[in-house]
């Protein structure tokens, strides 16, 4: 590699991480050596605490790696360094955590989706906003939220065999001042992506656009040059990541599209997924009878 490109880079990762300590500056240092292969996996955070064995969604802000636990767990999310530490504990108040399961964000808000829906009864849907000015540096701290409620326009049924509903979510991104969710759908294997306001209301939303994704979508996240999707899922826990690059506004599946099997993690119950850079993504996992639950690390540098 051309040494004044590597030391670009490294100088680059430098500048973005000049709050944290000397331990997480090191990590996020070796980040680039680990995109200069091929798709490949790496571990990143061996073992997330045990308050986060059922983590779903993921962000990377303030150079902390933020989730929560999926249904039933504390309406609180959680700010981890990249050693797996928690270092800020937020009570979203009024809040309940009926199925949490992924999380988004734009320069101003945070976005927690409660939409998780396996019988396909949900009829109380529901997205909370949190303003990131709220957020301190304090250990445990408590913030208000707004609410974006909506139900799907085209569902008729609410009475579904077992996880078989096309009205389950996990997945969720931030575009252009709109937010996006991607369903999994056991009985054919496809997503289906739904558009919805970023701010307080009740939206009665539609479908855009269906695609074959072969599994089940558990997360998604947008890399900040706006210029890739990506998916992570299984199907019969064989895990799997999908990248979509040239799309045109959210035509999100019109463009170019990679499909990646991640064979050295199967078994894994892979949850969450977040860009750390155009080139780098964290996935995480919950815990199985296979895996703890933990974080790996996937560069996309020869990725084309």
């Amino acid at each position: 590699m051309n040494k004044l490109l590597f030391s670009v880079s490294v100088l680059l990762i430098l500048i973005s991480c000049t709050t944290q300590n000397k331990k997480d500056k090191d990590k996020l240092n070796s980040i680039k050596t680990a995109t200069l292969e091929k798709l490949d996996l790496h571990p990143f955070i061996l073992q997330l605490p045990n308050e986060l064995n059922e983590n779903s969604g993921i962000i990377f802000y303030k150079n902390l790696l933020w989730t929560f636990n999926d249904s039933g767990g504390e309406n609180k999310i959680y700010g981890c360094n990249l050693s797996g530490e928690i270092k800020i504990e937020i009570e979203i108040k009024d809040a309940k955590n009926i199925d949490w399961e992924d999380i988004a964000q734009d320069k101003k808000y945070i976005y927690i989706g409660d939409f998780g829906n396996n019988s396909g009864a949900r009829d109380n849907q529901i997205i909370y906003r949190i303003n990131k000015k709220d957020i301190s540096q304090k250990r445990e701290q408590k913030v208000d939220s707004e609410e974006i409620q909506f139900d799907f326009k085209n569902q008729k049924i609410f009475d579904f065999p077992e996880r078989n509903t096309p009205f389950d979510c996990e997945a969720m991104i931030e575009l252009n001042g709109k937010l996006y969710i991607f369903t999994k759908d056991r009985s054919d294997l496809t997503t289906t992506i739904y558009q919805i306001p970023k701010k307080k209301g009740e939206y009665n939303i539609k479908p855009l656009e269906k695609f074959d994704i072969k599994g089940l979508i558990t997360g998604a996240d947008i890399s900040p040059d706006k210029k890739k999707l990506a998916l992570i899922g299984y199907n019969t826990y064989q895990p799997f990541l999908w990248l979509f690059s040239g799309f045109t506004s959210d035509k999100f599946f019109s463009g170019e599209k990679a499909f990646f099997e991640l064979n050295s993690i199967n078994n894994a119950q892979t949850e969450g997924i977040c860009f750390l850079n155009n080139d780098s993504i964290l996935i995480s996992c919950e815990r199985n009878l296979y895996f703890n639950e933990q974080v790996f690390l996937i560069g996309l540098k020869n990725i084309k």
